[in-house]
């Protein structure tokens, strides 16, 4: 039964009334019998396929290349598939039976019965055939396509999670945590936390599940940043209501705590996987470099199977020589009782100076903000963000995140904390020593004081309510380095002029009490001043050019 002149030209129609870019496989357009690379492009571009099962779909070597070209990218690139079991039943297509069985026997006997084609297509009919979608028989078919139209337009809006470049491992764990969670059960609630060693991968494995399952509920959310989140509550109850406020706005339900919770222990890599997940990031671009075994097998014993570390060290190594190998891994044999954190620092070592500037700063900073708000206030520092921030992405030190909202700049907890940690280094027992400060109590130390800095070169201060801080008459103009000061949600109680360095590029006080600014004679850096909602006076004259 040909279904283009009826029900696929009418569904069709009216996915186009509602705006919904659709791409229809014309059958005019075929030519001969495989898969046309517009096609393939096409099915790659798409955010959800449907496959619309009729009577003689089996009969067609081009529809069943589709169908497997649809499943390869479910799997590889999260793909939604929505089948339409249109006037037959699913088992037909899974087993297969009655057409579909005498469609694959005749495919049989053209190609050969062990033929790898057609083992390829039927293993993509039973998987596709094992998919939650529609069955019509003889209803009404504008019914069909009105649920089928809301349901991809509801779909539309919700998109998958930015989970792994390589997603090595996490399927067969993904498999596992869904038995679990027993989503077929009439249970209402149930937890599954994840247990295991920093850089293990569990927020991955959780945005991976989330991505597999979300689509089969009317609301789904995911908290980011549990950790800083939770640290303050002594249980969870707090989560839980923030989790039900986004997926049932306006809606107040009592949240207790939850019984029955189940444990997952995240287990590093086994071999086999973690030798893949490196070999995709050290060998990514040069695959001529060839590099000996034992160096091989040396890296993947300090990154022990933990994933954050295979990244990160396979990412630096990328490229690299033999001997540069060596003398990367020997500096990591010299370290006693190391641990990811000097895995980490090997790759922040080899960076030049501007990257570790930049990186540095969004460890400290800016992590989770719009790569255009951080590139707009680096860029004003004099740094080459955009070369920068890509250099921090081969390097596994940074990823890019692409939610509807825009861009945003991401880092793993443990890498922030290194570099978080590589600042406190700098000069441990002496806050002035030191290039950054973000903690309120070092701000408030440093800034209460007149003491001279020729270290501090940013103060970043971005308070979740609004707190008071003392600040020394020539506390800021005595750091003589200050390039970038933001101060949010900070109240000053002097009546004095405050006094700014010349290197300061970006200043940025909201709501600051009353008073002027003042600049030292000289040439200024100031790029950007943003006082909105605050009082304070600009004498304009102090950025006149004098010849």
């Amino acid at each position: 039964m040909d279904v283009r002149k009826n029900f696929l030209g009418h569904l069709y129609a009216a996915l186009e009334r509602e705006g919904i870019y659709t791409y229809v496989d014309r059958e005019e357009l075929r030519k001969g019998k495989q898969i046309t690379p517009a096609l393939m492009k096409a099915i790659q571009d798409s955010r959800i396929a449907i496959i619309i099962f009729s009577e003689n779909y089996a009969s067609s070597p081009w529809c069943l290349e589709e169908v497997v070209k649809i499943m390869e990218c479910k799997e590889q690139r999260n793909l939604m598939v929505l089948p339409v079991f249109y006037k037959i039943k699913p088992q037909e297509v899974r087993t297969p039976r009655q057409s579909y069985q005498k469609a694959m026997v005749k495919h049989e006997r053209k190609f050969g019965k062990d033929s790898e084609k057609v083992s390829k297509w039927k293993k993509a009919l039973f998987d596709a055939g094992n998919l939650s979608g529609w069955d019509f028989n003889d209803e009404d078919e504008a019914d069909l396509i009105k649920r089928i139209v809301n349901e991809i337009s509801m779909q539309l809006h919700r998109t998958p999670l930015d989970v792994a470049k390589h997603p090595i491992g996490i399927h067969r764990r993904i498999v596992y945590l869904e038995s679990m969670l027993n989503l077929e059960s009439d249970n209402d609630v149930l937890m599954i936390g994840l247990w295991g060693h920093g850089g293990i991968g569990k927020t991955t494995l959780a945005k991976a599940l989330y991505n597999d399952i979300f689509r089969r509920f009317e609301a789904s959310c995911l908290l980011a940043d549990v950790r800083e989140t939770s640290k303050d509550s002594k249980d969870l109850v707090l989560l839980q209501e923030k989790l039900l406020s986004q997926i049932l706005p306006g809606k107040e339900l009592p949240v207790f705590n939850v019984a029955g919770d189940q444990i997952y222990e995240v287990k590093t890599l086994e071999n086999p996987e973690a030798l893949e997940l490196f070999k995709k990031h050290a060998f990514l671009r040069n695959n001529e470099i060839v590099i000996r075994r034992d160096l091989v097998k040396s890296a993947l014993h300090y990154a022990n199977g933990l994933p954050l570390a295979l990244e990160v060290l396979g990412s630096f190594l990328c490229g690299r020589r033999e001997e540069e190998w060596e003398s990367a891994l020997d500096k990591l044999a010299k370290i006693p009782d190391k641990n990811i954190n000097d895995v980490l620092k090997i790759s922040y070592d080899g960076l030049e100076d501007y990257a570790k500037e930049i990186f540095l700063d969004i460890a400290c900073f800016f992590k989770g903000q719009s790569i255009k708000h951080i590139k707009e206030v680096l860029d004003s520092c004099g740094f080459n963000t955009t070369i920068g921030v890509q250099v921090l992405v081969e390097r596994s030190l940074i990823t890019i995140e692409r939610p509807i909202e825009g861009e945003k700049i991401q880092m793993h907890d443990l890498i922030q904390l290194m570099g978080m940690d590589i600042v406190k280094q700098e000069c441990p027992n002496d806050l002035s020593g030191r290039s950054r400060l973000w903690l309120y109590e070092d701000v408030y130390d440093v800034l209460s004081g007149d003491m001279e800095s020729n270290a501090i070169k940013a103060i970043v201060l971005d308070l979740p309510t609004t707190e008071e801080i003392y600040i020394g008459p020539n506390a800021l103009g005595n750091m003589r380095r200050l390039r970038l000061l933001i101060m949010i949600n900070v109240h000053n109680s002097f009546q004095g002029p405050i006094h700014l360095p010349n290197e300061l590029r970006w200043f940025e006080w909201p709501e600051c009490a009353s008073s002027v600014l003042k600049f030292p004679p000289g040439p200024k850096k100031l790029v950007r001043l943003d006082l909105h909602k605050s009082n304070i006076q600009v004498a304009m004259d102090q950025f006149k050019v004098r010849i």
